[in-house]
């Protein structure tokens, strides 16, 4: 039987390291695309924490501003006040009077615009020590997540470069005529695995039907056979 054949068990054993080395490499070649993601995530969260931090800061310029206004206003009546007491006609008193009268209200309603900014303000500073706190933390797992898919990316380097030389020393000892049929065979299947047992009578690879010329050639002739369906290389196991 074919799986017998010593030759064919080291290709077995090359295709089992050829398959592992492939699966490595497409999970390498992925990481850069994961590592983007997490930090694509990390700049939301970042700039979450940013918008709150400008918004509480909007706040309170606004409330300075208006506490500001308000102060200014208060000046200004003390001011009208005082001019109150030094003229001498009715009418100028009276002007000053509504003029008086018109800052109060002006204040008044400064006063209260400023106690809705300040309500908004605590609220604000609430939220924003809150979200802060749980952004930093998930911030902080992506940065630990980054990191591990970082040291991932080294070890397999490290791993792909040692199945790479165990590869190349596996090869040196295979019969060329077999080395030629799984070069082929790997240009001519899309995806792994390249070698597949058959299992009544079924390619495991592309699990269709095998012809009885197929099965006569792996069972009879003992040679290197090719599904004629997917193209994979067939053998039965003991």
């Amino acid at each position: 039987m074919l799986s017998n054949n010593l030759e064919f068990k080291k290709l077995l054993l090359l295709h089992g390291k050829d398959r592992r080395k492939q699966s490595m490499e497409t999970e390498f070649n992925n990481l850069p695309n994961s590592i983007s993601h997490i930090e694509s995530k990390i700049e939301i969260e970042n700039a979450t924490i940013a918008s709150a931090t400008q918004e509480l800061r909007s706040l309170e310029t606004e409330s300075n501003s208006l506490e500001n206004e308000i102060n200014s206003l208060s000046e200004q009546i003390v001011r009208q006040k005082n001019k109150q007491l030094e003229v001498k006609k009715n009418e100028e008193y009276q002007a000053l009077e509504n003029e008086i009268a018109g800052l109060i209200d002006q204040q008044s309603q400064k006063e209260d615009d400023h106690i809705k900014i300040l309500l908004k303000l605590d609220d604000a500073k609430e939220t924003s020590k809150i979200a802060e706190s749980k952004i930093c933390e998930k911030v902080k797992l992506l940065e630990a997540d980054r990191k591990n898919l970082s040291e991932k990316g080294t070890e397999l380097k490290s791993e792909i470069d040692r199945l790479k030389s165990e590869i190349e020393e596996t090869t040196s000892g295979i019969d060329e005529e077999l080395l030629h049929g799984y070069a082929r065979t790997k240009k001519v299947v899309s995806r792994p695995p390249y070698i597949a047992p058959l299992e009544e009578q079924k390619c495991s690879g592309c699990n269709l039907r095998v012809s009885n010329d197929v099965v006569s050639s792996v069972l009879v002739e003992q040679k290197l056979t090719h599904c004629d369906q997917c193209g994979r290389i067939v053998y039965f196991e003991r």
